[in-house]
């Protein structure tokens, strides 16, 4: 193949610095040495000579280090030539032809293929031959032609041929010999070069020097050999041997020896000539040949070698088949399709099942069989089922090629099938980020969030629920005491149809009973629970059935930090299966969270603001004097009262105004001395102050100021509350003045007073008297009936008619009703004229309980009523037994009374130092109003039994009094209405005025 004549030189170029003075000495030596050899290399005088080596040296040095080495050549070719006697004409002109010869040989093996000197390819030695040849005949020319001698074309022939031999050995000689000589690699290649050597020139000196007799035999094994040789023995090695050979052929024929000694000089000059010519070409030419092939052998194995290593490293399958039978496969192509191995691969007949069913036709198409026939490489991306079951997508390219001899198909590819996946990830991730760009733009404009506004979070959730494609989405706010979430709002996309339109709001997470996510949102990260129903963090929510009752099945939650604390959250929830949340949702979820952040900031500020709008209204309400003054003693603020006292208008701020400017002289003095180092050290000073008035009146006033700190303890500002008090100095003067008084008027009160006590003695005496007088003049008359009523009604003044018993019966029973109504009477009276004596005894309370009992016995039995005492033996009490039985009679015939049927219980109870006595029976019961009554005098409970029923109203009421006031007791009642009443009497065990205090039940 011929190379254009743009590509670089095939002979190196001239160097690009100037060759050293090494360079030119080794030149001069080299051609000198060979100038000096060539008058020795002929067979005869008068003759040409066998070997001419001047001309090949020059070609030799030029071809290897440029024409710059001309001048030294001819310089020495000139000297050597005259010190072998030459004429200087003669001598010149051999130089001169030499050197231009040579360097137009080496210009034209520049221009022409060859390969760079010194090493030369065999398919371009017939390049390198005919430059040599030419330039030999050429030169051969000027050796043959004498001054003033006939011109004879034979030695013409004789000349060139002389100089084409020294040309060849001398060049190829120099080529093989020259360049990278490395002594460990000629040592390693001497060792199995060297016996075919010694053979070959054993050889030839049996031909040439007759070592042995009968040379014929060895002009057939010669060439032999030396083919032999050529095939084992490197290029540079051959060379070195022709030289040798080429040497014994000379000195065997100089010597008459050999095939051409016996000839003619000139018979033995042309073939000796030819001898070396034709070794020369044709054993070097062999050896190059030989040479290149086993290099390119080895090279071919070599890079087959390293293509197939190539192949079996690469990151992209390479599989050659024919009708889907596999004919090569590499590494990747084996585990791209997932077998084990190349040899798995291989020993499948068709690889054809495992293309999927939609793209094996689209691959054996007709249309795709003529574009491969025709050199068309076809892109394909197709789907496969590997061996292990595995669907994967593979994008390929296929084309035709020779393999074996005959067609088949190259399909080289690659699984796309995680780079479609990440690219459809990657193009939901950027969708998603759209959407959250498109979320955050449109939140961040809105008014109303920012301002706030609680109308705004219905936004806020809807537009997150959409860019985050979540069916809920909720905001949440965390109380002061940091123990509830309240949802401030909530949307529910599967809810919209409602008149809510999805959204609710007020549901509460207790931190109580969802512990493990408070802890989760306090420690700053977010909560992203790809499978809720598995994440410790969100476990309260599968107890509760929160997860359940809503579908929630993923959750994203973004906590919310005021001033380093939690004070909200912002909630997404997922209903559809696991979901993996991407960074890029965590972090939108967390922009949502700052969004949140500042709205509740906003809403706290339009809160206080509002608050400071109703608490400045509050303040202008009332006619208290309301003032704020920072450090520098600046009035901040005043109230309404406060502006109209000193004269500020209503409309302005009271900019300027300083505190002196407000008080008196003293009054500012006892603020600066007193007031405020007491305000700034406790916080609080409260006393009284002096207040100058626009109109100039100086006011006093009740003072009250604070201390107002930030979080740091430092003093912000003091607020000061103050009072009009002139009303109040003027009311302590009058009474400054009316105490002055005082002590005439109590003195005459003094004396109003013990007049009016000594009437309330004459008025006390008067009432003994009348009640002693009472008791006399009424008891007496009454007993006396009772008595003889008692007597005719017991037949002792004779029988008695029916009429006559019933009319003295009737007589006799209220002559004892009135008797027992005085005598309640004149108790009651005692015991409120405190005259009533009390006489304590050491008594048994089960004989007094029976002996109460069986004096209510008679009316019981007749009402058919069971009484049931329940009393533990031996129970003692120091009380007065007379007013105790008199207590429990009235609670046990209150009992009969009132029941119709059923039964009465009496039973007593020690409790420490107390006494319980209680009376229950079934009666008819009251309710609250009945019992609000109970108690007065005179009242009688309202019922169907009060008509058959008789009595004064004064017999609890009489109970009570004694109970309480005589023996240190007490009068406890319950009754439901229809179910009974259960009366109880507690008094102490050791008398009245000794019951130990905390044993009371």
């Amino acid at each position: 193949m011929r190379r254009s004549h743009c590509q670089p030189p095939i002979v190196p170029a001239l160097p690009r610095t100037p060759p050293s003075f090494a360079t030119h000495l080794a030149t001069v030596f080299i051609v000198a040495l060979a100038a000096g050899i060539d008058p020795l290399l002929t067979l005869s005088g008068g003759q040409p000579p066998v070997l001419q080596l001047a001309l090949g040296a020059v070609f030799a040095v030029l071809l290897m280090h440029g024409a710059r080495q001309a001048l030294p050549a001819m310089g020495a070719m000139l000297v050597v030539r005259l010190l072998c006697g030459a004429s200087p004409f003669s001598a010149t002109l051999d130089a001169m032809l030499a050197g231009m010869l040579a360097g137009i040989g080496s210009q034209v093996l520049k221009t022409f293929p060859l390969q760079p000197y010194p090493r030369m390819r065999a398919d371009h030695y017939a390049w390198f031959i005919g430059v040599a040849l030419v330039l030999s005949i050429l030169f051969g020319a000027r050796a043959a032609w004498v001054p003033n001698a006939p011109f004879y074309a034979s030695d013409w022939t004789l000349h060139a041929a002389a100089h084409f031999a020294g040309v060849l050995l001398v060049v190829q000689l120099v080529a093989g010999w020259t360049g990278s000589l490395q002594p460990d690699r000629i040592l390693a290649d001497l060792r199995p070069s060297l016996p075919w050597m010694a053979l070959t020139l054993g050889v030839t000196a049996a031909l040439f020097l007759r070592v042995l007799d009968g040379p014929e035999p060895y002009m057939l094994v010669l060439p032999a050999v030396l083919v032999w040789s050529a095939i084992r023995l490197k290029v540079r090695w051959m060379s070195l041997l022709l030289v040798a050979m080429n040497a014994v052929a000379f000195i065997g024929t100089l010597r008459g020896l050999g095939p051409f000694g016996s000839e003619t000089p000139l018979r033995a000059l042309l073939l000796l000539q030819t001898f070396v010519i034709t070794m020369s070409i044709a054993a070097y030419s062999l050896s190059i040949t030989l040479n290149e092939r086993a290099a390119a052998s080895r090279k071919a194995r070599t890079r087959e070698a390293q293509l197939l290593d190539l192949f079996d490293g690469s990151i992209q399958g390479i599989l050659i088949h024919r009708r889907f039978q596999p004919v090569y496969a590499n590494r990747r192509a084996a585990e791209l399709l997932g077998f084990q191995s190349v040899a798995d691969l291989m020993g499948q007949r068709s690889l054809a099942h495992m293309v999927v069913a939609d793209d094996l036709p689209v691959i054996s198409s007709d249309s795709n069989r003529r574009l491969l026939s025709v050199g068309r490489v076809l892109p394909m991306q197709l789907d496969v089922l590997r061996c292990d079951g595995q669907r994967r997508t593979l994008d390929s390219v296929i084309r035709q090629v020779s393999w074996d001899g005959s067609a088949a198909i190259q399909a080289t590819f690659i699984d796309v099938t995680d780079d479609l996946r990440a690219r459809r990830e990657q193009r939901a991730r950027l969708d998603r980020q759209d959407r959250q760009l498109a979320a955050m733009m449109r939140l961040g404009v809105d008014q109303a969030l920012s301002a706030g506004d609680d109308a705004a979070l219905a936004t806020l959730t809807e537009v997150a629920a959409e860019a985050m494609d979540v069916s809920r989405a909720s905001v949440w706010r965390l109380d002061d005491e940091g123990g509830q979430l309240r949802c401030l709002d909530l949307y529910d996309g599967h809810r919209t149809a409602k008149p809510c339109r999805g959204h609710s709001t007020g549901t509460v997470l207790d931190a109580a009973l969802f512990p493990a996510y408070f802890v989760a949102l306090r420690s700053g990260r977010t909560v992203d629970a790809a499978d809720a129903s598995a994440d410790a963090r969100v476990a309260d929510f599968i107890e509760s059935g929160y997860l359940a009752s809503e579908g929630v099945t993923a959750m994203l939650d973004a906590p919310v930090f005021l001033d380093g604390r939690l004070a909200g959250v912002v909630c997404l929830e997922h209903t559809g299966g696991r979901r993996e949340w991407a960074h890029d949702e965590q972090r939108f979820a967390g922009e949502l969270a700052t969004l949140l952040g500042r709205f509740l900031v906003a809403r706290e500020r339009r809160s206080a603001l509002a608050e400071q709008v109703r608490l400045s209204a509050i303040l202008d309400a009332t006619p208290d004097y309301v003032s704020t003054v920072d450090t520098d003693l600046r009035i901040t603020y005043l109230n309404l009262s406060a502006r109209r006292t000193v004269g500020v208008s209503e409309r302005t701020t009271p900019g300027g105004l300083m505190v002196g400017d407000l008080y008196p002289p003293e009054a500012y003095s006892h603020y600066l001395k007193v007031e405020l180092p007491a305000v700034l050290n406790d916080g609080i000073w409260v006393g009284e102050t002096r207040l100058r008035c626009h109109d100039g009146r100086i006011m006093p006033m009740s003072a009250v100021r604070v201390a107002h700190r930030d979080a740091d303890g430092k003093v912000r500002f003091v607020s000061s509350v103050l009072r009009d008090i002139s009303d109040i100095k003027r009311n302590e003067q009058a009474l400054r003045e009316a105490n002055e008084t005082l002590e005439q008027r109590v003195a005459g009160r003094t004396a109003e007073l013990a007049q009016a006590n000594e009437r309330l003695k004459d008025l006390d005496r008067l009432k003994s008297m009348f009640i002693a007088s009472m008791s006399h003049e009424l008891r007496t008359p009454l007993n006396s009936i009772i008595g003889f009523t008692g007597v005719v009604l017991a037949g002792m003044a004779g029988e008695l008619n029916t009429r006559q018993h019933d009319q003295l019966t009737r007589v006799y029973g209220s002559a004892r009703h009135l008797l027992a109504l005085i005598t309640d009477v004149i108790d009651i009276s005692k015991i409120e004229a405190g005259f009533i004596d009390v006489f304590e005894e050491r008594f048994e309370v089960e004989a007094l309980i029976q002996e109460a009992v069986h004096s209510i016995a008679p009316a019981a039995r007749e009402k058919k009523l069971d009484i049931e005492v329940r009393v533990p033996p031996g129970i003692l009490v120091q009380a007065d037994r007379r007013r105790l039985l008199q207590c429990v009679l009235n609670f046990v015939s209150n009992a009969v009374k009132y029941t119709v049927e059923g039964r009465i219980s009496v039973e007593a109870s020690v409790h420490g130092s107390w006494l319980d006595i209680s009376v229950e029976d079934t009666g008819i019961g009251m309710d609250d109003i009945g019992l609000a009554r109970l108690f007065q005098p005179f009242e009688r409970l309202d019922s169907y039994l009060r008509v058959k029923t008789p009595g004064t109203g004064l017999g609890l009421y009489l109970t009570r009094k004694i109970a309480t006031e005589l023996m240190s007791g007490s009068v406890d009642v319950s009754s439901t209405p229809g179910v009974g009443s259960r009366f109880t009497l507690r008094l102490p065990r050791e008398g009245s005025g000794r019951a130990r205090e905390g044993v009371r039940p």
